[in-house]
């Protein structure tokens, strides 16, 4: 049996949570509970982007959310958040929109147990309680939509992120920096500007043939 994990993607494509099958107990004695996915650290909330006005800061800013690729004060902020291990595994980047910090995704890398994902964080996501395999519609500007698997998984109160497992492919083929969209069920759920995005992607196609 598999071993546990914690909301990871895993090879089908879906993000889910195994579970290992508990011997039989005492009906009347509580069943232990699920373990909570563990999600990736997300990228800087709000108050903490105060700290880029000044130069002086920017060293503490690093330090705690990653190195930084790519920052405009009115479009966002790519952030190296994972250098890697030295083996091309483990490497991650984000993007947070600025000022208002309401759309994040994170390119997360793969990993000694996964192929890695790219997470969609953002005020449009439909709320859910539990993980949903969804299909929606992903389009870089100037190109045609494609449809895509992935799931819906929740975080916080109002909203859901969205992961897509094939991170690498995703990463190689969105060569330009074109505002990305997302779709479900015919409606917007996420839209956001990939300004930056060559930089990161540099980045993290090196970090990620590392040896």
């Amino acid at each position: 049996m598999p071993e546990p994990s914690s909301g990871q993607p895993n090879n089908s494509g879906v993000a889910c949570v195994w579970v290992e099958e508990a011997p039989p107990i005492n009906p009347d004695l509580p069943r232990p509970k699920q373990p909570a996915p563990d999600f990736p650290k997300l990228p800087p909330d709000p108050a903490m982007m105060n700290v880029l006005d000044s130069l002086v800061k920017r060293a503490e800013f690093e330090a705690k959310y990653g190195r930084i690729l790519f920052y405009e004060p009115n479009v966002g902020i790519w952030l190296m958040t994972s250098e890697g291990d030295g083996t091309g595994k483990n490497c991650a980047v984000s993007f947070t929109e600025t000022p208002k910090v309401s759309n994040i995704v994170l390119f997360s890398g793969p990993t000694q147990k996964g192929t890695g994902a790219i997470l969609f964080q953002g005020i449009g996501m439909p709320a859910t309680t539990e993980i949903k395999e969804i299909q929606p519609t992903l389009t870089f500007k100037g190109a045609q939509p494609m449809p895509i698997d992935a799931a819906l998984i929740p975080y916080g109160k109002n909203s859901g992120i969205l992961v897509l497992t094939d991170m690498v492919g995703m990463m190689r083929r969105a060569n330009a920096e074109n505002e990305v969209t997302l779709q479900l069920d015919g409606k917007e759920v996420f839209r956001a500007s990939m300004t930056g995005f060559m930089k990161a992607r540099s980045a993290m196609l090196e970090c990620m043939k590392a040896e």
